[in-house]
């Protein structure tokens, strides 16, 4: 460097012509050169090329082989109710008798005992409509924004008019063990995919919980229906997933109560603090402590005018660090708030409602983003209205969040077109995609929650990890809950945590829950795509769908590998960048910065040619 400074305030005079400007020519243009270089080389990596499709859309380059990581949320299933049954998790088989009618009874007798009209899990009607009494969401109800005026049940309502379990109501073959004598019902199979009368509110959840025992769940929601579960021949292509994927069965919801505290945790990783609560909202016992644990007693949008929670949400952070990131969200105006709508109600997207603008889309743009090169680093996908192309007839007029009274098999076709439009996309080398249900809806599971503080866990929930770098047919008993999604999202990006930037008792520093990061092998051959039919009604006999064709290696453009040390979660494999996401505008940069180097040493050449003693004297002998 020292020696190009000499070079360039040289002013020897006859060894050089002067510009008009009065600038030594050859020092003009070879600091024209040096400029270019120091100025264009460290913008290159942080560029945006778009070329034939392919781009880069974060600023703030992954540290990971994951360049794109979608969160798809449904509604309101337990981890029992879903895979129960399903080979080789935590399921029905490690169950111990459950539940009773009278949870005095119960108690007595512990979660092993027979009590009056026992009732195991069994197989449910995935036909049958579940009406949810005491939810947020009136009987009858499974999409957020479907409610008039006044049709909003508080969630701290009384249940009183949902049925009393009466021996007529249970199934033929509990009716004849009872009347044998025999008050054990075994577990028996339904056939319907939805179900009723069941009430996932904070005090609901919490009499099903009974301080461990898991035993309340019958007294706790008035109805039977708790304890029916689907399996592969109601939702198959969940099963194809788990069997050729991730499949975590140690996944909690993080709160012990119903969608929209947990939709925050989602969100933010927190519940609180509330720091204040509009007249119209006041009573209802939906805040505790300054925590939100219940859903809020709105009666009309109108109702959330004037909330406005002062915490940090992980979107919030994205757009700080200049990472890409969409909210995709299937109502008809996505940027309103509802209880699984809750980025328009935090302060920062209040007061930067260019924001909501900018980066809240409805579902309809998931697929043409995909197709346009246009997706983001980081997505959510909440359900609404919206509807698949190809969405079945018999699922018309039925919601796809899957909250009952919604048929689960209708909401699986909806996630599957969204999987399928991943793997069929550019996208699918560098992808993970996370699918989970954000509470328990009110059904059994029987693993008791940890508790970390006064809000949670909650119940487990379903989750799948779906990626070519996931670990095949792999079941990740790993502890997780709604904040490892920040977790992975912040250790893949290098962010901090939440919890460092002043949200109170965000759950991202719980040392106890990982980053997600088990779920994966980058080391591995990635697997393939598994396209399923977008359009199944059930329920059908279950055959498992497994890979049709062998794991091929994904072409990478940078193969420099090194370890990123979470220091939650342990190690996470980590490469630059791979795919071809990113080898066109690699080669405009490498190409864009030898035009420079090389111009810059044409100059310089040009310049020690005429200051060279042999050029002197040329031009003396002339």
């Amino acid at each position: 460097m020292s020696h190009l400074l000499k070079v360039l305030t040289r002013q020897k005079s006859g060894r050089t012509r002067t510009h008009r400007f009065g600038v030594k020519i050859p020092g003009f243009r070879f600091g024209v050169a040096l400029v270019m270089v120091l100025v264009l080389v460290p913008f290159l990596p942080a560029a945006t090329f778009t070329f034939s499709g392919f781009s880069i859309n974060s600023l703030n380059p992954s540290t990971t082989k994951l360049q794109h990581i979608i969160f798809i949320v449904q509604e309101n299933h337990s981890f029992d109710n879903y895979f129960g049954t399903f080979p080789g998790v935590n399921g029905l088989d490690n169950a111990p008798p459950c539940c009773s009618s009278d949870l005095a009874f119960a108690s007595v007798l512990g979660r092993g005992g027979n009590g009056p009209f026992m009732i195991h899990p069994f197989h449910e009607d995935v036909t049958k409509p579940i009406m949810i009494w005491g939810d947020e969401l009136p009987p009858g109800v499974s999409d957020a924004d479907q409610m008039a005026n006044g049709g909003l049940l508080n969630s701290t309502a009384s249940n009183s008019t949902a049925p009393d379990i009466d021996a007529d109501d249970l199934p033929p073959q509990m009716q004849a063990q009872i009347l044998s004598g025999d008050s054990m019902a075994l577990p028996f199979p339904i056939s319907a995919e939805t179900i009723s009368d069941v009430n996932h509110s904070w005090q609901a959840a919490h009499t099903d919980w009974n301080n461990g025992a898991m035993n309340g769940f019958i007294v706790g929601e008035k109805t039977k229906d708790t304890m029916g579960y689907f399996d592969g021949d109601d939702i198959p292509y969940y099963w194809d997933y788990a069997s050729n994927y991730v499949i975590d069965d140690n996944f909690f919801s993080s709160l012990m109560g119903p969608s929209f505290p947990n939709h925050l945790y989602i969100a933010s990783g927190t519940n609180g603090p509330v720091t204040n609560i509009p007249s119209q909202l006041k009573g209802g016992n939906w805040v505790m402590n300054r925590g939100i644990i219940n859903n809020p007693p709105i009666r009309n949008s109108a109702d959330w005018t004037g909330l406005t929670l002062t915490w940090a949400t992980l979107a919030q952070e994205l757009s700080d660090a200049k990472v890409r990131w969409t909210w995709y969200d299937g109502e008809a105006n996505p940027t309103k708030p509802n209880i699984w709508d809750v980025l328009p109600l935090f302060e920062y997207f209040q007061n930067n409602p260019n924001q909501l603008t900018e980066h809240v889309k409805n579902t309809g743009s998931f697929a043409s983003d995909l197709h346009s090169g246009q997706f983001p680093a980081v997505a959510w996908v909440i359900p609404g209205v919206w509807t698949p192309p190809n969405y079945p007839s018999a699922c018309d007029e039925v919601a796809v969040s899957e909250h009952p009274p919604a048929r689960s098999d209708c909401g699986m076709d909806y996630v599957t077109y969204l999987v399928n439009a991943v793997m069929q996309s550019q996208y699918w080398s560098s992808t993970a995609i996370v699918i989970t249900w954000d509470d328990y809806g009110g059904f059994y599971d029987h693993v008791a929650p940890p508790q970390v503080d006064v809000f949670g866990e909650g119940f487990r929930v379903p989750t799948l990890v779906i990626s070519p770098w996931a670990k095949h047919g792999y079941v990740d008993h790993t502890q997780y809950e709604f904040a490892s999604f920040l977790k992975m999202v912040e250790d893949n990006w290098g962010l901090p945590r939440l919890s460092s930037l002043g949200n109170v008792n965000d759950r991202d520093a719980l040392k106890s829950i990982g980053d997600i990061a088990n779920a994966f092998d980058f080391s591995q051959t990635p697997l393939p795509t598994l396209i399923e039919p977008d359009n199944f009604v059930g329920p059908q006999p279950y055959a498992q769908a497994e890979f049709t064709t062998t794991a091929t290696p994904t072409p990478s453009s940078v193969a420099a590998f090194s370890t990123l040390i979470s220091p939650y979660a342990g190690t996470t494999d980590v490469i630059q960048v791979s795919g071809a996401s990113l080898w066109i505008p690699l080669i405009v940069g490498i190409v864009v910065i030898g035009v420079v180097l090389l111009g810059g040493l044409w100059l310089f050449r040009e310049h020690n040619a005429r200051c060279s003693p042999n050029n002197k004297n040329r031009k003396e002998s002339t």
